[in-house]
């Protein structure tokens, strides 16, 4: 129950790298061009950080924990209000819940949505996609035509890297008349130190963490929700990057989102989420392949 609307984008574009998106993750890591994106007025202008009190380290602590200690033994039947309640959350949230609470909205035909996460094709090193990428991204066109060709709801979402829009294009063109949006909340990151961490990760900035788990987060919020009810069911294609994917399947099936990393899922995979009216979220398919022949599957 959660609009997809500008707020959303706008928080993403405060939190994300404008300017900078062709950017891998080491060059956006390095101690040059970091601080200057995560202080000032960007992130003040949604009230996220309210940084001039207390640093971005110890926001990231709080959040962190926070999200941790939310995660119950048991099912949450109201994961989606969960999503929106603000009970125990550091005070630098705030500002993100309000605006979670004033995207929900009602469908009143849909019973099912079908979201498949499509992890983006091989890079290449001087084209958007190498020529095995460009394979990958037709043949998880042909597949996701295959499965959702014919829905009548269908719309796609994807980061604004040149290797995730090179493979939501291809996949567009397969599939026909179908809108593509461009959303900054789906720009690669770290959104939390898995366990066990890799030492490369251990050595991050917590600012920089901080800065994209708040944008996980709100990619959490505008994708997850329940339909209203209905006769009628969605398919929303989402290309993106692999680690805020499983971190946000981590967060849909109420796992500890910091067991993110054990998970993984090659160039051009598809990961299959439903959502059903009554609550309920399945997981039908992690990092689907079988459309890639043996030699048509990489991770790097």
């Amino acid at each position: 129950m959660w609009r997809r609307g500008s707020a959303w984008t706008a928080l993403g574009r405060a939190v994300a790298f404008p300017g900078r998106r062709g950017w891998s993750l080491s060059q956006r890591y390095s101690s040059t061009g970091v601080t200057s994106q995560i202080t000032g007025k960007r992130l003040a202008s949604v009230a996220v950080g309210c940084l001039a009190f207390v640093s971005a380290g110890a926001v990231y602590d709080l959040m962190s924990q926070w999200v941790s200690k939310r995660i119950e033994e048991e099912w949450a039947e109201d994961w989606d209000e969960e999503l929106a309640d603000e009970e125990g959350a550091p005070k630098e949230m705030a500002a993100a819940f309000a605006l979670a609470r004033s995207l929900r909205y009602q469908r009143s035909n849909v019973g099912t949505r079908h979201l498949l996460f499509v992890r983006h094709a091989q890079p290449g090193e001087e084209a958007e996609l190498s020529p095995l990428g460009l394979q990958q991204a037709e043949l998880a066109a042909q597949r996701i035509f295959s499965q959702v060709g014919l829905s009548k709801y269908k719309v796609i979402f994807h980061a604004p890297s040149a290797e995730a829009k090179a493979t939501a294009d291809v996949i567009q063109k397969r599939l026909g008349k179908v809108l593509a949006k461009e959303s900054d909340l789906l720009v690669e990151g770290v959104p939390m130190v898995p366990d066990p961490a890799p030492e490369q990760l251990q050595q991050l900035p917590k600012d920089v963490l901080f800065k994209d788990m708040v944008r996980a987060e709100g990619a959490l919020r505008t994708h997850l929700w329940r339909p209203a009810g209905g006769p009628e069911s969605t398919a929303e294609i989402v290309v993106g990057h692999g680690n805020q994917m499983r971190y946000v399947l981590c967060r849909a099936l109420q796992l500890n989102p910091n067991v993110w990393s054990r998970f993984a899922a090659g160039h051009a995979t598809v990961s299959w989420l439903e959502i059903s009216s009554d609550g309920s979220v399945l997981l039908r398919e992690f990092g689907g392949s079988g459309h890639l022949p043996p030699e048509l599957r990489t991770y790097r």
